[in-house]
């Protein structure tokens, strides 16, 4: 007795799978044709009707967004030029201003007068003694000559200083300057009515008796 191996089951097998779905068919088909009418159509078209329900209700495809906008550009801004070339110069029309209104002219004040100071004056008492005494030296020498002074005369009239602006000889300067500072009086100026020191020039001549 010969044994069958793996392959020969295998076909044992596959015949039978074929035999039960033959027969499944065959049954399918019998119910078909002794059922009425009615269930065979809802047999038949309720399949269809859902597929094409389903098939009527796509999902829903959300749109693509919206392509960005793209920026404005600038067009280019012509510009005329103000005065072509070969157009006529025009001249320009200036209007005069207004002139200006001068100002108001203020009232001069009149600088305040200072008060007039009178000079001083030789005292007609001491008259006598102004002529200094002529120096021995050039007594002998046979020389004259003079000497201009300057004397600062003080309230009082006496002089208090002396300056030379010049001299024949020395003589003449030193003997001039003892006499003034000694005997010399003067009436003394006076400033407003009021007594001021004040300087005053004088001269003085040396000259020889025949």
């Amino acid at each position: 007795m010969t044994h069958g191996g793996f392959l020969d089951q295998g076909k044992t097998t596959n015949k039978i799978g074929l035999t039960l779905v033959i027969a499944g068919h065959a049954a399918v088909l019998a119910a078909l044709a002794l059922a009425p009418p009615e269930a065979i159509q809802r047999i038949v078209y309720l399949p269809t009707i859902v597929e094409s329900i389903r098939e009527a209700t796509p999902p829903p495809v959300e749109p693509p967004p919206p392509p960005a906008a793209e920026p404005e550009r600038a067009q280019p801004t012509r510009v005329d030029p103000i005065v072509r070339a070969g157009d006529p110069v025009r001249p320009i029309e200036l209007t005069p201003l207004p002139p200006r209104p001068l100002p108001p002219v203020l009232p001069q004040i009149p600088a305040a007068s200072e008060p007039a100071m009178l000079p001083a004056t030789i005292d007609p008492s001491a008259v006598a003694r102004f002529q200094p005494d002529y120096p021995s030296e050039l007594v002998r020498a046979e020389l004259e000559g003079s000497a201009t002074v300057r004397v600062l005369i003080g309230i009082d009239g006496r002089v208090k200083a002396v300056e030379m602006v010049s001299a024949t000889h020395p003589g003449f300067f030193d003997a001039t300057k003892r006499q003034a500072l000694r005997y010399w009086r003067f009436r003394p100026a006076t400033k407003d009515g009021i007594a001021t020191e004040s300087w005053r020039t004088m001269t003085v001549r040396f000259t020889l008796k025949d």
